[in-house]
């Protein structure tokens, strides 16, 4: 029987070798980190406009609470419109509005950026005024009644929420809210 044996020519073996080195200086080359300034070529981090200071280009865990400028700190903290008060990730008028009716109290909200709160969101408010609030219009669907009323929110003197309904155009008063921004 005759065998034959495979084997590579000279272009294959030197095409594989090629293949070879070039994978493993890919790998190589992820799994390099850089540690410091002295690893990286001038002008290849930060291009031509490198910050001021001891590092020219910028390496990982380089930047502390110290290097950021006081604006930019201050602006990204959240904070509430002025005027108004903050409770976790809303914003909202301390002291209720004159009342009015649902729909005034929803017209007037929007003029000023803001919406009628749902009712876990008075009730976030109320807990943080801690001391016992009237009722107050909440966003609830039209017609949420009986008879073409809508939701207001309340606590008793226990602090215990309240949900009643009050006809549209019966005056309540009511707070606006908005979300918090930086």
């Amino acid at each position: 029987m005759n065998k034959r044996r495979f084997r590579p020519s000279p272009a294959m073996v030197v095409a594989c070798l090629a293949l070879f080195v070039a994978l493993g200086g890919t790998a190589l080359a992820a799994s390099y980190v850089v540690s410091s300034n002295s690893q990286i070529g001038p002008n290849t981090v930060s291009g031509h406009h490198p910050p001021s200071g001891k590092h020219a280009n910028l390496i990982r865990e380089s930047i502390a609470n110290a290097d950021l400028s006081a604006g930019l700190k201050t602006s990204l903290k959240l904070h509430c419109p002025s005027g108004l008060r903050r409770a976790a990730d809303i914003c909202f008028d301390p002291s209720p509005r004159a009342a009015a009716g649902w729909l005034q109290a929803v017209k007037t909200c929007a003029s000023a950026q803001g919406r009628l709160p749902d009712a876990g969101e008075l009730a976030l408010v109320f807990d943080h005024l801690g001391a016992p609030q009237g009722d107050q219009w909440i966003t609830a669907p039209l017609n949420s009644g009986p008879q073409g009323e809508a939701a207001v929110l309340g606590d008793d003197n226990s602090r215990n929420l309240l949900l009643a309904f009050s006809s549209l155009p019966v005056p309540e008063p009511y707070r606006c809210v908005t979300s918090v921004t930086n």
